[in-house]
């Protein structure tokens, strides 16, 4: 079963961009972490932001979705931020700087010491990564990180 979170989670380990509003300091950035839960236990789509929507028919294939959090994150060079999820999770955030009106970032997942996500990702700096995270009551969470919101 741990393999097959592990390949799930690598599956939907997904980057998408799309433009945003805001400036980020050379070496910071606001973060606006929206959590979803994704299961394929009924049809319905419960988020507060409908653009969350298509992105998500176009990279998941879960039937139901619900937002189930928002946080916000402020993240400074290498100083790594903790953000708490839902189910006892925590997720730290560590700016890895900015080059080219790219932002780059460390993102750790985990609970009770077991880690269930470490990856590093690129992306716009005004613009919006989706992730697929660890198991959440039957189902996943899914983490939506929209940069200099």
């Amino acid at each position: 079963m741990k393999r097959k979170m592990i390949a799930i989670v690598g599956l939907f380990l997904i980057t998408v961009f799309t433009p945003g509003a805001g400036a980020l300091a050379q070496d910071s950035a606001k973060v606006l972490v929206t959590i979803l839960h994704a299961s394929n236990d009924g049809h319905d789509f419960n988020l507060e932001n409908d653009a969350y929507r298509d992105q998500l028919i176009k990279l998941f294939s879960y039937t139901h979705y619900q937002q189930i959090g928002q946080r916000y994150a402020f993240m400074e060079r290498s100083e790594p931020q903790t953000v708490m999820l839902p189910g006892g999770y925590e997720m730290i955030l560590t700016s890895q700087g900015e080059e080219n009106g790219r932002l780059s970032f460390g993102v750790l997942i985990r609970k009770e010491g077991k880690q269930y996500v470490r990856t590093s990702l690129s992306g716009l700096k005004n613009g919006v990564v989706f992730l697929g995270g660890p198991p959440y009551e039957k189902g996943v969470m899914i983490i939506v990180l929209e940069m200099g919101f």
